[in-house]
């Protein structure tokens, strides 16, 4: 240390020995120093804000970490084959699937419920699994076996050992001696109940143990046992059977959770699986007919192509002979090519066509959207070829029992029913939380005594459980308890929710009805334009094939130009392409009716 007068240390603070510590000076320097700290370490803060680098966040804290499972289940995915492409060179052979096949192969493969309106993978919490329902029976929180849990009898035991060694100033606090020295041990043991009728009942037993040095004791050591049972009954708020299976024992205002409530729970996840089920079923066999229809449209194009193609080569000869100039031999040509484009387009569609019936999806692309539905990998070397064909007689429905199916069978209408029927019980159960909160209670209880626990029994307290059996040391009491807020604005606001949470969902399930009804009847209108649009579609077809053959006589005669047999080509091909569309479109809306 520098004296008086030396030249100080650098890096260290000197201070004055003429003024001392605890003066107002020296707090002031201290809160100098620490608020200079304090601005020091903001200002290296908001430096690393702005973009001082940091090893540990990013070597550390940012870093991608990938988890080791126990069980890979990639492991369990078989290999895939490369996907069909225009110029792929791998053999494919066809797979004939029958609808019913289709039907099947989604059924047993959908241990995920496949929503095809969602097109990302990364979905988790919105996806539907077989493994739900058994998820919300199993819940601990609110499942039908957590409800039945509060039920459950509840068994509990002790055993305390325990010393205390005091001294005293006065003989009568320490038991006639000055120095107290015990040794105490407590066991405990009970087994109690909630009972359906939301009553208590226990049954308890006891022994406690004292062994003190105190002369003024009779004995040295001592055993106290006791054997109990106990019933609390409530009279008026939380009583009866209905309340407690619907809210449950512990049930607050606005929170139940009763054995009956988690059913209904489920019987609403199991009217949401179903549904979701249906709309699975559904794509399934939109996306199957889209396929037929896909392998119709590439029919009517190779078709197109050929035509095409042969009246270039028509004209590609009448222009050796000189009987065609080159333009139209360009021309035919052009429309071969364009044919071609049309036939390549048909065959592999693009990666977002192909969602509806109505737009004009590849081969390739329809098959992968129906191998998704169906859980199978996107290519396995086979290729999907719908073997049903699309029935074309006219279905005939009658709207009264449609109706009448549509209003009673429909899965939205149940779910919601269900939901009514939870909010009546809730309301029942509010209106209990409008009662005083009355108990019966009553106890029985019988003691024994003795310095030994077992032994001694026919000694004036020698046995503990001999004089608990022998001896007429009973307790009891009987009583009510009594207890409620003034005004109780819980209870009657819990009333108020229920009861406007009940019309709420009625007042849905009319609107539903409606919307349903308004459903069904816009199913009829479909099943009815597809079909007649299919009628008038097979006589353009008809048409459009006899006009193509009555144009190509008269070119071959040279009564017509060539522009008429190309545009006559095009027409026949969209009037074949448009026939197929409606018919795939007519078994969609008889599938939309059955579903509505």
């Amino acid at each position: 240390m520098p004296g008086v007068g030396a030249a100080p240390v650098p890096g260290t603070l000197r201070v004055q020995e003429a003024i001392p510590l605890t003066s107002s000076f020296s707090k002031r320097l201290y809160h100098l120093i620490a608020l200079g700290a304090l601005m020091t370490a903001s200002c290296r803060s908001n430096d690393c804000q702005l973009g001082c680098p940091d090893a540990y966040y990013h070597a550390v804290a940012t870093q991608v970490e990938y988890p080791q499972l126990e069980c890979d289940p990639s492991a369990a995915q078989p290999g895939q084959a490369p996907p069909q492409t225009l110029r792929s060179e791998q053999p494919v052979t066809d797979w004939p699937m029958t609808l019913d096949e289709a039907i099947h192969i989604a059924l047993s493969n959908s241990t995920v419920i496949r929503q095809t309106n969602l097109q990302t993978p990364l979905r988790s919490t919105l996806d539907s699994t077989i493994y739900d329902i058994a998820l919300d029976q199993t819940d601990p929180r609110a499942g039908q076996q957590a409800a039945l849990a509060a039920f459950d009898a509840q068994f509990a035991t002790s055993m305390i050992f325990m010393r205390n060694e005091r001294t005293f100033n006065n003989l009568f606090f320490g038991g006639g001696v000055a120095g107290l020295r015990e040794n105490t041990g407590d066991f405990d043991m009970s087994i109690s109940k909630r009972v359906a009728t939301g009553g208590q009942v226990a049954l308890r037993h006891s022994t406690f143990f004292d062994e003190t040095n105190s002369p003024i004791n009779r004995f040295h050591n001592t055993y106290d046992s006791y054997f109990e049972a106990e019933l609390r009954q409530p009279l008026l708020q939380g009583a009866g059977i209905a309340f407690n299976r619907i809210a449950g024992p512990n049930a607050t205002p606005g929170n139940y959770n009763g054995i009956m409530i988690a059913r209904v729970n489920t019987d609403l996840r199991l009217a949401e699986f179903e549904a979701q089920v249906i709309d699975l079923l559904s794509e399934v066999e939109r996306s199957y007919w889209q396929l037929y229809f896909t392998y119709r449209d590439l029919d009517a194009k190779i078709a197109a192509r050929d035509a095409a193609l042969q009246t270039w080569r028509v004209v590609n000869a009448k222009l050796e002979t000189g009987a065609a100039d080159r333009e139209q031999e360009a021309l035919a040509r052009q429309q071969y090519h364009g044919a071609q484009a049309l036939v390549e387009n048909a065959l592999s569609g693009t990666a977002t066509s192909g969602l509806t019936v109505s737009t004009s999806g590849g081969v390739y692309t329809a098959e992968r959207r129906l191998r998704r539905l169906l859980g199978l990998t996107a290519s396995d070397g086979r290729r999907i070829r719908p073997a049903d064909e699309p029935p074309i007689g006219e279905a005939v429905f009658d709207w009264d029992s449609a109706i009448a199916d549509a209003l009673t069978h429909r899965v939205e209408l149940r779910s919601q029913k269900w939901t009514i029927k939870r909010r009546e019980m809730e309301l029942l159960a509010a209106r209990n939380f409008e009662r005083m909160r009355l108990d019966f209670i009553g106890q029985f209880r019988r003691r024994g005594f003795g310095d030994d626990l077992f032994g001694r029994v026919d000694e004036e307290n020698g046995s503990s459980f001999g004089d608990l059996i022998t001896s007429d040391l009973q307790e009891w009491q009987l009583g009510l308890q009594l207890s409620t807020p003034i005004g109780n604005r819980i209870g009657h606001t819990a009333v108020r929710h229920a009861e406007l949470q009940l019309a709420r969902e009625r007042a849905i399930y009319q609107d539903r009805e409606l919307e349903i009804s308004d459903n069904l009847a816009a199913a009829f209108v479909e099943v009815d334009r597809a079909y007649t649009v299919s009628r008038t579609n097979f006589n353009r077809r008809v048409a459009a094939r006899e006009r193509l053959a009555a144009v190509r006589d008269k070119y071959e005669v040279g009564n017509v130009l060539l522009e008429f047999v190309l545009e006559a080509q095009r027409q026949a091909t969209e009037a074949d392409s448009e026939f197929y569309r409606s018919v795939v479109d007519y078994n969609v809306a008889i599938m939309n009716l059955h579903k509505a």
